[in-house]
Order: structure tokens, then sequence, then C-alpha cells
């Protein structure tokens, strides 16, 4: 039995990159804990929307279906499937709600650390 090659070549495709958050603020780690990757899947249901929150660890969000609207203060910006972005731990409270007609399917991997929660409600 042959083994079959793949004759095509593996491609890297840089998809984003920032040293800055949505709302400008630049990305900084968690210092003198233990390191944690944490990657989640989030269902946004029609007409949902989270509490206003924000974050301690910095992440990058990728709607893979839907449409969102993401207000910070007076900054509203909209993302719909196949973008994404990034969140800053030193960004200012948000919240983000479905304004599309399906529910909202968002990846997001956060680079946080041990014990450190993903999300603080205001």
């Amino acid at each position: 039995m042959e083994i079959n090659k793949a004759q095509e070549k593996i491609e890297l495709i840089p998809l984003i990159k920032s040293t800055k958050g949505l709302g400008g603020k630049k990305i900084s780690y968690p210092k003198g804990k233990q390191a944690e990757l944490r990657f989640f899947k989030i269902i946004i249901p029609v007409g949902g929307k989270t509490p206003i929150h924000r974050h301690p660890a910095p992440m990058v969000v990728y709607v893979a279906q839907g449409k969102l609207k993401h207000t910070r203060g007076d900054v509203i910006n909209y993302f719909t499937s196949k973008q994404s972005f990034i969140e800053s731990n030193n960004g200012d409270d948000h919240f983000v709600e479905n304004i599309g007609n399906e529910p909202a399917f968002l990846y997001v991997v956060a680079a946080s650390a041990v014990g450190l929660p993903t999300t603080i409600n205001k």
C-alpha cells in the first residue's frame, strides 16, 4: 500500500496582529502568575447583549457567524462574519450585542493567568 503524499504546500496566513486593543490601549500580559491560554466558543442569541464588562487579560476575538455591535463609551464598532478584533487588558468597559438575524458564533483566545477571571462584569 502506498501512502498518499500531499502535493500542495501548507500555508501560513496571518489574520491579525497588533500591540494594541480595539480601544487603542496597549496590550500587556499578567505578571507574577502562571500563564494560562484559554479558548472559548461563545454563542450570542439574536438580540442578545452582554453585560457591561472589561477583560483583565488580552484576547483575540473571531466572529465566525453573525453581526455584532461593540460599544465602548461613545465608540461603536461593527463586526460581521470572518472578521476579528483584539481586546486589550487595559481596555475600558464595553458591551457587545448581536444585531443580526441569526445567532452570533465567536471564537475567543485569551492570554491569561491561572486564577485570573476572563471577564469582569460591571
